[in-house]
């Protein structure tokens, strides 16, 4: 179904309070791909943590950090994260303002 909103209409919400502290989404997309607008404040972080489902991170705003596996890489606007599915992850705001993102929730092929 077609839908058109003003994203100012849509609250943010804690997201995933069982792995995150200071991570807020307005939910984009419902469905099989899932797709969030995403708000870490400063000090903000998502715990390194496996999904089920992969994911991409498109970091439009701030600086944080995110890791892959063992790999850390900077994360800042511009940047594209592609997660696999079971692999680690975890990103936070290592910055003084909101870090912002785009991710997508995508289910295992």
């Amino acid at each position: 179904m077609s839908q058109v909103f003003d994203l100012a209409s849509r609250e943010w919400q804690a997201v995933r309070p069982d792995v995150a502290r200071g991570v807020f989404g307005k939910t984009l997309r419902e469905g099989k791909t899932k797709v969030v607008l995403t708000r870490v404040v400063p000090g903000g972080k998502f715990a390194r943590h496996r999904d089920a489902y992969a994911h991409l991170f498109y970091f439009l705003e701030g600086e944080g950090t995110l890791w892959i596996d063992d790999q850390q890489i900077a994360a800042r606007a511009g940047v594209v994260a592609q997660i696999d599915a079971g692999q680690e992850h975890a990103y936070e705001n290592a910055g003084n303002e909101d870090l912002i993102l785009l991710s997508l929730n995508i289910p295992a092929e």
